[in-house]
């Protein structure tokens, strides 16, 4: 009778463990045909697939998580937690799908990715457009973006070259004082606007003082702050230096500070970075130093009028005439984001779509985030319709 009993629990045993080893040996070969999928080589479509799409949505997150400094900025400012909302937009693309029944064309989804990254409020942050595309793609430290994919995306996406006009300076002479407003760093011809903005300096170089308007001025373009407004202004030498934080080490393209006169260096952060704000989670830093030689073309005193609508490269100008003195800034704080000076670009693998991210969260001289806090005015002068007529009744 035991015996019987005996062979009965060892029959059961058998078939216990030969379940057991079935269930591992599945589990293996689904996990094995997993890994098979997730390497085997993506190729280019025309079209691209709603797996594509939230394939890269999922890297889109995962970038953003791992690199973008600006995420606290975005639910402060903006009531955005942008975190949390990324099943909305898979909800959305997938009824998107489902209305048009087919798969989107390059130029959709281009659409799309800058529609979801439009909700950090960061026109910093974006999907590169053709343009952009063509103009990086010179830049060795950025050959890693341009895969078969990527070139072909990018082929297949509408080009839409940007015009630009000159917009004459608006000039205005007081007694002993000389008004330009520079409503935008757009150029046509850097060397040509820095030119005719010299010359009108030169010819004024009697006036004792100068007053330079940024006021509303937003616009992104580092070579037309340096050479253009900067350099013509410089009565001496100036060497200045400033810090971007970042969560992961920024792949930086070399020759475009190169050509600005700025150095960089950029090295993991050794405990605690002094950073005053939402940015501690930051573990790299950059120092950048920027050194340009004096011009001569005005001995006078210089003003920049600054408000809160002085943004980006016009920023830029505030924070290095705060930094070197080599102009008094006047008006209200900044909305900062000067000192991010260019941007650093990640692939999105599936679609080969590029996204570009703001460098950073660059610090203000007293460590506070100067995309969070503004460049701050030496002279404060709150009321933006009078301040030209304020600054002079107070330096006539």
């Amino acid at each position: 009778m035991m015996k019987k009993i005996h062979k009965h629990i060892n029959s059961k045993n058998r078939k216990n463990n030969l379940l057991k080893l079935s269930v591992l040996i599945l589990v293996i070969v689904i996990a094995v045909a997993i890994k098979i999928y997730k390497d085997k080589p993506i190729k280019y479509t025309k079209e691209i697939s709603y797996d594509c799409m939230i394939d890269d949505l999922d890297v889109l997150y995962d970038q953003i998580q791992e690199n973008y400094m600006n995420i606290a900025q975005t639910k402060k400012y903006n009531d955005v937690d942008f975190l949390n909302i990324k099943p909305n937009f898979k909800s959305e693309i997938k009824a998107d799908f489902k209305e048009k029944n087919r798969d989107l064309t390059s130029q959709e989804a281009y659409e799309w990715f800058n529609k979801i990254l439009s909700k950090l409020y960061d026109h910093n942050t974006s999907i590169s457009d053709k343009y952009t595309y063509n103009k990086i793609s010179s830049h060795k430290e950025l050959s890693y973006l341009f895969t078969d994919i990527s070139k072909n995306r990018y082929a297949d996406l509408e080009y839409i070259n940007p015009s630009y006009d000159f917009k004459a300076y608006d000039i205005r002479k007081y007694d002993d004082s000389l008004y330009i407003k520079v409503s935008d760093f757009d150029s046509v011809n850097i060397k040509k606007d820095s030119e005719i903005f010299s010359k009108i300096i030169k010819e004024n170089k009697d006036k004792k003082q100068l007053i330079i308007d940024l006021r509303d001025n937003q616009s992104d373009n580092l070579d037309y702050a340096v050479n253009v407004i900067i350099k013509p202004l410089l009565k001496s030498d100036i060497n200045v230096d400033f810090k971007s934080v970042h969560k992961s080490s920024p792949v930086i393209v070399k020759n475009i500070l190169d050509k600005n006169n700025i150095t960089f260096k950029t090295s993991e952060i050794n405990g605690k970075a002094n950073i005053k704000g939402s940015s501690t989670d930051a573990k790299y830093i950059t120092n950048f130093n920027l050194n340009l030689k004096k011009s001569d073309n005005f001995n006078g005193n210089i003003y920049i009028l600054q408000n809160k609508n002085t943004k980006n490269s016009a920023d830029f100008v505030c924070q290095i005439a705060n930094r070197s003195k080599f102009a008094t800034t006047v008006g209200e704080t900044t909305s900062g984001n000067g000192l991010n000076i260019i941007h650093t670009y990640k692939l999105l693998p599936n679609t080969g779509f590029v996204v570009e991210y703001p460098l950073g969260s660059v610090l203000n001289e007293d460590g506070s985030i100067n995309e969070e806090e503004g460049t701050k005015a030496v002279i404060n002068l709150d009321d933006n319709t009078k301040m030209v007529q304020s600054l002079l009744d107070r330096i006539n």
